[in-house]
């Protein structure tokens, strides 16, 4: 395990997604959920805080200090203000994430397609509208161009001089055909200008600033080899990795001092190298002076917290390598069979999924079903608006992979009110897919009903989330075995005691009235 950190915990009012070095070294550039945190890079220190309305926004410097906000809108801002001004129309679905490319033009991309955008004419110069898909990374290169990852086994790369048609940059060793683990599902880049690729099943390439391919590793691994997060610096590629474990790859040696001939040659590098944090990260970025800077989350989720750390005072050890297995294509079948009734079919998913969830909003679940915990569970739809999703009782044994099941719980806020709550357990059919994490409604005030833990809701009921954050659980029973891939909920959450007894003030005390 990783020794003391270097400098002091900051803790984070919500879940950190993204870290970012200013361009002038001075300042770390902090991406929760509706909001962007700007923090002294050096003492870590909070300037100020800039509030959104997207639940996933990204963030990209341009000159002079210069923000530019991508999510559900484009919204332009300063490192030196707290406002956040709506640029640019009908670029939704276009711009959830954000970069500069060139001096004056910004590249967007979204789950609904790709958007270049002229930063003085505010105008479109391109636009490519595809059907809905993921988008997980977004840099510029150094060359003017943009990459972007959608979870194929290749990045794709768009040059403003030819946007007609895109590029694809994808590791040598990469199958003639779509697998799954080969996905590149994190970007990053360095300061010397290179390309990061990082695949699911751990293996890391990058290029020169001419966006060529110039080395490659393929980790042995134990465990999930997700990459949650990227970043370079001079010497290294620092990923991370799930349950606290950080990997770095030497980019290149470094060059002797010129007056050490006489000198012995030093013992080179390692090329990999690996160890496990004190704390689970989520989040990287590497400051001038080469020191990491991690942020993660905190308290089951809720906030998160911030940290720089020494590399050198890390227990690095040597990250073994292998070489990747690659998948070929199945085999062409004979002409004769191929052109009969026996000719191969692709094979159908038996998963069972729920077209429909039939029964009334999950709005109008009433208090007292959850004060005594029955039922015992509901479903509902994963997507929609929360509060007008169907909701419908059914047995565990009937909850199919795909559901979104809601649970009854209670529990008392940071400042100390005791509130019913419920529980929303999403889960998903596909292994190779990540199941999202656990969402929460508590019973508001104004107005009364229930109310999504977001920071908006949040702000709504004028809460701050330090008001909410942590939350003290209490579930009445452990949750049964259900179908489906699904996030672990932590066993100390069950307890019927607490449960009870956080009712019975409930209904003493009527600070919460229903």
């Amino acid at each position: 395990m990783a020794g003391k950190a270097s400098a002091p915990l900051v803790t984070l009012d919500d879940r950190p997604l993204a870290l970012a070095v200013s361009r002038d070294g001075k300042r770390l550039l902090v991406t929760l959920p509706y909001e962007i945190w700007i923090v002294g890079a050096s003492t870590l220190e909070v300037e100020r805080t800039i509030p959104l309305k997207s639940a996933r926004p990204s963030v990209f410097e341009g000159d002079e200090g210069t923000l530019w906000i991508g999510g559900q809108h484009l919204h332009h801002s300063t490192t030196f203000g707290t406002a956040a001004t709506k640029v640019g129309s009908k670029l939704g679905g276009f711009v959830e994430r954000v970069c500069l490319i060139r001096s004056r033009m910004l590249c967007g991309v979204g789950s609904q397609g790709e958007v270049l955008w002229d930063i003085d004419k505010e105008a479109v110069v391109h636009r490519r509208r595809v059907s809905e898909h993921a988008v997980l990374g977004l840099v510029p290169s150094a060359d003017g161009r943009a990459v972007w990852a959608d979870g194929e086994s290749h990045a794709w790369v768009i040059d403003p001089d030819h946007p007609s048609g895109y590029t694809k940059l994808k590791l040598k060793q990469t199958s003639p055909v779509e697998v799954s683990a080969e996905a590149i599902v994190a970007l990053g880049f360095t300061r010397d200008g290179a390309c990061v690729l990082a695949a699911r099943d751990g293996a890391v390439g990058w290029t020169n600033r001419g966006m060529r391919m110039v080395q490659e590793r393929y980790p042995r691994l134990e465990g999930s080899g997700r990459p949650l997060a990227v970043a370079g610096c001079d010497r290294y590629i620092y990923v991370l990795r799930p349950a606290g474990v950080l990997h770095r790859f030497l980019l290149a040696p470094p060059k002797p001092p010129a007056d050490a001939r006489d000198e012995p040659e030093a013992e080179p590098l390692p090329e990999a190298e690996q160890c496990r944090l004190r704390r689970l990260a989520t989040c990287v970025a590497v400051a001038e002076d080469g020191t990491l800077l991690l942020a993660g989350p905190h308290a089951d989720d809720q906030l998160g917290r911030l940290w720089r750390q020494d590399p050198a005072e890390l227990p690095w050890e040597p990250l073994p390598l292998r070489a990747r297995t690659l998948v070929e294509p199945e085999p062409e079948p004979e002409p004769s069979v191929a052109e009969g009734d026996d000719a191969p079919k692709k094979v159908p998913s038996f998963v069972a999924t729920r077209t429909k969830v039939s029964g009334e909003p999950l709005s109008t679940i009433k208090v007292d079903d959850v004060l005594t915990a029955k039922p015992a569970l509901w479903v509902t739809r994963p997507s929609g608006v929360v509060l007008e999703r169907p909701v419908q009782v059914v047995a565990p044994a009937d909850v199919l992979p795909g559901d979104t099941v809601v649970l009854p719980a209670m529990v008392r806020a940071h400042e100390g009110t005791a509130r019913p709550a419920l529980v929303l357990w999403p889960g998903v059919a596909d292994d190779d897919r990540e199941a999202g994490p656990p969402q929460w409604l508590v019973w508001g005030d104004e107005p009364r009903g229930w109310l999504p833990l977001r920071t908006p809701e949040i702000r709504g009921q004028g809460w701050s989330r330090r008001d909410v954050f942590p939350l003290q659980i209490a579930l009445p029973r452990s949750p049964p075995e259900l179908a489906g891939h699904r996030s672990s909920l932590p066993e100390r959450w069950v307890d019927a005691e607490l449960f009870a007894a956080l009712g019975r003030e409930c209904k003493k005390l009527l600070k919460v009235l229903w």
